[in-house]
């Protein structure tokens, strides 16, 4: 890669993925990259071994990018994950219980206070370390408090995590109202998903924080079949989606069918270079069509 300096730098995947295979399910730091998209496409293209013949074969390794502190560069880990048994799955956020004495200059007691944060060190892009139980005692009281040690090094300070969480409350809350009245603006603008995005929203406002991976589930099991399976393969991109925006994406996905021009029924048809005629699916209608003959 070329970093910010204009100096180009390697990464020495050989000896990443050597490292790897050597530290079965132990996540490895591959390399910094200088942008969000380099890093992201590295991090697709490893469980791949697509263009990078270290971690083949293909479904051995498994690859994430995350922001790092340094330059505005992204870092990409990886791990080693062929054999049984299966490493855990990387999760989506950390749960951990902190103290919260208050943003105030003076002594307001103790609270505590579970938060959801990434499950990334927001430092080097790591993963964070799984919490253990802290008992302590203050005024006469005892309290339960979570502690942990990021693999990375890495200390999280209880102030900073209380920070991200509250910050990452507010992001979900911003991008829920605007699920919300986006979803509302336009119910009957969801062609074949119009009873679809109906339940979903109904869903939604009776059920606080539901997930669109839950949400799915509940159309599957009322019919809704076809929309339950594209909002499955969204979340697969977009694990932290809500079932609002699952409403949302299955309204553009309707109306990017309707104005499709690229296709016909769902597919596009060409000639390739060695004289036979393809058909493959359309990316943005995304029907579910048996190709041509």
């Amino acid at each position: 890669m070329t970093g910010r300096s204009g100096r180009r730098s390697s990464i020495d995947h050989k000896a990443v993925a050597a490292k790897a295979r050597a530290e079965r399910g132990v996540w490895q730091l591959a390399g910094l990259y200088p942008s969000a998209e380099t890093g992201q496409s590295a991090a697709r293209r490893i469980p791949r071994a697509e263009r990078m013949r270290a971690y083949h074969p293909p479904g051995t390794f498994e690859a994430y990018s995350a922001p790092h502190e340094k330059d505005g560069a992204t870092a990409v880990w990886v791990r080693y994950v062929a054999g049984l048994p299966m490493p855990e799955p990387r999760p989506s956020t950390m749960s951990y219980r902190v103290i919260d004495r208050g943003d105030g200059p003076g002594y307001t007691g103790v609270r505590i206070v579970t938060v959801l944060v990434e499950p990334e060190c927001p430092r080097c892009g790591g993963p964070r370390g799984k919490p253990r139980n802290h008992r302590f005692c203050e005024d006469g009281a005892w309290y339960d408090v979570d502690k942990w040690e990021n693999p990375c090094g890495h200390v999280d300070m209880y102030a900073a995590v209380l920070a991200e969480h509250r910050k990452r409350l507010e992001t979900i809350e911003r991008a829920e109202q605007q699920a919300a009245a986006h979803a509302a603006a336009a119910p009957n603008d969801a062609g074949e998903y119009t009873d679809a995005v109906a339940l979903l929203n109904a869903a939604a406002a009776e059920v606080s924080g539901l997930r669109a991976k839950q949400a799915a589930a509940f159309l599957d099991t009322r019919g809704h079949h076809e929309a339950a399976r594209r909002i499955q393969e969204e979340v697969a991109s977009h694990p932290r989606m809500s079932a609002r925006q699952a409403a949302v994406f299955l309204v553009e996905l309707a109306a990017a069918r309707a104005a499709c021009t690229q296709c016909k029924d769902g597919r596009i048809n060409y000639k390739a270079r060695d004289g036979e005629f393809v058909s493959l699916p359309c990316p943005t209608c995304r029907r579910e069509v048996v190709p041509v003959a």
